[in-house]
């Protein structure tokens, strides 16, 4: 297969398709707006690229040891009560950036756009950058506190492995309890959603949970065609009364590319786990994705001071145009009591 890189030498030069191809363009870039982390991240824009997010002790709404804290006799002063604990937390936006320059040659003599073809390369590839900083924060399990949303393996959250028949639902459960008694009630399952890969979803999906289901399911043959119902790689996407399953399909290829080596690289993959070891995310995201001023509980936050800025500038003293794709931003886990991680839910 023959590569024709920007610029120096003969590849100054695009050759044109040829007739006899139809022109066909084959490129493998997906819209931004199709990546995972907008479903379970919320994007909060920031004037500042330092600045703090509030925490209210979220206990304190709950806190009830008995009833003579709160009597109040007749003929007596009224309590004066307590305050309640509140603490700001520091966040720092970094700035990001993936560029690229086309000699005026290349972009005269090529037979299709290939400035907006870079510009949806680097676009796509600055997604990739967020969601693997995304998927990064959820899985670092120094992020989370053991024993109150983290789980080193389904057993330790009370249930089992999943391949186990009922484990699915009861792993389920159980995290959607944890994340009940963590928020006092605050946050419900409707407000829950569960992050995993897709061979996660392969796996979860020819468990007896599933697959027993579906033989007494009228509907069956909507699993087979993998329509409505089991759309989501063979996955309902409210599960066991969830507020959404996201499958992140995000792929990042993690090694540097070998010149005139043709194929797939090695190094590729998905985030959240492996088969071996797959992890099981639980996050709140309500509203929608930006968020605005006031209370919240989401559990994953992106402070944007720059959100996916595209740029080309005209270089006339290079002869090139040049493009850039920037994102400036932070991303917290603003309110890690409404999610919660399990490890390897194989164990």
């Amino acid at each position: 297969m023959a590569e024709y890189g920007i610029g120096g030498g003969p590849n100054t030069f695009v050759p044109t398709f040829s007739p006899a191809t139809g022109a066909i363009q084959i490129e493998f870039t997906r819209s931004v707006n199709s990546f995972a982390i907008t479903q379970y991240a919320q994007i909060v824009p920031v004037q500042q690229m330092k600045g703090y997010f509030l925490r209210i002790d979220e206990e304190e709404t709950a806190r009830v040891v008995n009833t003579q804290d709160y009597q109040w006799p007749m003929g007596e002063d009224r309590p004066t009560g307590v305050q309640s604990d509140f603490e700001f937390t520091p966040y720092t936006c970094q700035r990001f950036q993936s560029s690229f320059g086309i000699p005026y040659e290349n972009q005269k003599q090529s037979a299709w756009d290939i400035v907006a073809s870079h510009a949806r390369i680097h676009a796509q590839r600055m997604m990739t950058l967020r969601s693997y900083r995304a998927a990064t924060t959820l899985t670092t399990s120094g992020n989370w506190t053991a024993g109150v949303n983290y789980f080193a393996n389904a057993s330790a959250l009370g249930a089992g492995a999943y391949s186990s028949t009922g484990n699915v639902q009861k792993i389920i459960r159980l995290a959607c309890e944890k994340i009940i008694q963590n928020t006092v009630g605050v946050v419900r399952p409707k407000d829950i959603i569960m992050i995993i890969n897709p061979t996660t979803a392969r796996l979860l999906a020819a468990t007896a949970d599933v697959t027993d289901y579906v033989k007494n399911y009228p509907a069956a043959m909507e699993y087979l065609r993998g329509s409505q119902t089991f759309g989501l790689y063979g996955l309902p996407s409210d599960l066991y009364g969830l507020g959404g399953v996201v499958v992140d399909d995000t792929v990042r290829i993690s090694n540097r590319k070998t010149p005139n080596v043709t194929g797939p690289a090695a190094n590729r993959g998905f985030f959240y786990g492996t088969a071996a070891a797959p992890d099981m995310v639980f996050v709140s995201r309500p509203g929608g994705l930006v968020g605005n001023e006031g209370p919240s509980f989401s559990t994953l936050s992106v402070f944007a001071y720059e959100d996916m800025t595209v740029e080309t500038s005209d270089d006339p003293w290079n002869r090139r145009t040049k493009g850039s794709v920037v994102d400036n931003s932070a991303i917290e886990l603003t309110a890690p009591l409404s999610g919660l991680f399990i490890d390897d839910i194989a164990a």
